[in-house]
């Protein structure tokens, strides 16, 4: 049975999948941490309607960076203390009555854990970690963030998985940490205890910003939010494939989910030939656009194959969109971002469906849809309403993209850079955390030059729907020659 409508339900998780993501602009600033303006609370954690979300959905996202050289383990997690340590907001917790109901309130003594583990394999060392962070909060352990050095026996390559609780921040949020723990630690080589001092200062300063202030600060207008509503509702989406899981079914698929944990599935693509080939009909396109599209045309095939719908085909999905510039990455801390629509026509070939998505995030981005998009699942929060409409979008997907790891030959001193990579893993508190995860959640990242990961969100319901998923994907990749 087909499911199309207009988008009407905000919902969703992950970061920003939008062009306009920082290249270079996250480094340590002086600027205010109340850039934004007050904060209107005491301490430094306003509410965020979407972080009483997040705190449902318990989500543990993992960003892995591959090494090779020499890694001074200790001096990595003395810096890695000190920098999570300097977070006011790890000293917080989020206590959850209702949606209508929540609070942030000091916590008991932070957890940050560091392990370093020796394995003959760092993908599948990766996964069993990715796998398991979810023990990183049990017997109810305060630990927002964590650190794990994976070590290659037999050889100089190495990985450094930082462990994130959603509640507390999204992905730009802990890319910006990660980096000040690395430049802290190279500070630290060079003995320079003032920059370290000077980081440490600048982290402290991080604030979590009401998110009304936030949409204020952005400068959306209650008339352009009206304009902006009425075209969500009119715009088109589909899911004749059925991948969102009914809110009927969503209990049940959270009680077989809770049976086992698996770690994520992960896999790795040559990106040039098919950017090549994207920018020979549309030069303007973003290499987000590019993959996207490769996920558009991953599951039309999918559809056609495991299915049986026919070649014209909607393909729906929500697109994640940072709200942030960089300067405010640099003083703020917490799940800045929006969940936007976008419809493409599935049977038509990659390169017109990257312009179509190109041409979609302009137009998200020119008329603050996605701003509108993040003040609907304000209002939506505290109005109790969010996980009560079934929406018709067949995946998510989000980016995390770190430029200065992949633009900074020196990143981490004394090593070369190779990879960067991500797993997630979910343990929803209720039906309302499930439902903001009942569909399948994809992470695209640069990992190298002209590469690509793709990771997937465990699946409430069904892993083999993400493995088949992945596969259709790598046949789009795989169809273009590389040089």
């Amino acid at each position: 049975m087909s499911r199309q409508g207009g988008c009407r339900q905000p919902g969703g998780t992950g970061d920003s999948a939008l062009a306009g993501q920082n290249k270079k602009g996250d480094a340590v600033t002086s600027a205010s941490a109340e850039s934004i303006g007050p904060v209107g609370t005491t301490g430094p954690v306003g509410p965020i309607g979407l972080e009483c979300l997040m705190n449902r959905a318990n989500i543990y996202f993992t960003s892995g960076y591959r090494f090779s050289g020499v890694l001074d383990a200790e001096r990595l997690e003395a810096s890695f203390r000190a920098v999570a340590g300097a977070v006011d907001k790890f000293a917080h917790r989020l206590h959850f009555s209702a949606q209508t109901d929540y609070a942030w309130r000091p916590a008991d003594a932070l957890s940050p854990s560091f392990r370093a583990i020796d394995c003959d394999d760092l993908d599948q060392a990766f996964g069993a970690w990715c796998r398991d962070s979810l023990d990183l909060a049990a017997d109810g352990a305060h630990c927002p963030m964590a650190l794990a050095v994976l070590r290659r026996r037999g050889s100089d390559e190495f990985l450094i998985a930082q462990t994130s609780e959603h509640t507390y921040l999204d992905a730009r949020s802990a890319e910006f940490l990660f980096n000040r723990m690395i430049e802290h630690y190279n500070a630290g080589l060079d003995g320079d205890s003032a920059r370290q001092a000077a980081i440490e200062a600048a982290v402290r300063a991080l604030r979590t910003v009401p998110g009304d202030r936030v949409v204020e600060t952005l400068g959306l207008d209650d008339a352009r939010h009206r304009e902006n509503l009425s075209a969500l509702a009119d715009y088109r989406v589909a899911d004749d494939g059925g991948y969102a899981i009914p809110l009927a079914e969503v209990p049940d698929c959270l009680l077989a989910h809770r049976r086992a944990r698996r770690p994520p599935i992960v896999r790795f693509f040559r990106l040039g030939g098919l950017l090549a080939r994207c920018r020979a009909h549309a030069p303007e396109v973003t290499r987000n656009a590019v993959i996207c599209a490769a996920l558009a045309k991953g599951l039309h095939a999918l559809n056609r194959s495991g299915r049986s719908l026919p070649e014209e085909q909607t393909i729906s999905f929500k697109m994640l969109s940072d709200l942030l510039p960089p300067e405010m990455r640099a003083t703020h801390c917490g799940n800045y971002i929006a969940f936007v629509p976008v419809s493409v026509a599935g049977e038509r070939p990659v390169e017109e469906i990257a312009r179509q998505i190109h041409e979609r995030t302009r137009r998200i981005k020119d008329g603050r849809i996605d701003v509108s998009l993040f003040r609907a699942v304000e209002d939506a929060v505290r109005a109790g309403a969010v996980g009560t409409v079934d929406d018709a979008l067949s995946f998510v997907v989000t980016s995390w993209n770190n430029y200065t790891f992949l633009e900074t030959p020196d990143y981490l001193r004394g090593c070369r850079s190779l990879r960067h990579q991500s797993g997630v893993n979910i343990d929803p508190r209720d039906t309302l955390g499930a439902v903001l995860v009942n569909r399948p959640i994809l992470v695209i990242n640069l990992s190298a030059p002209d590469e690509v990961c793709l990771s997937f969100f465990p699946s409430l319901r069904a892993d083999a729907e993400n493995a088949a998923f992945a596969a259709h994907v790598a046949e789009v990749f795989d169809a273009v020659p590389v040089d």
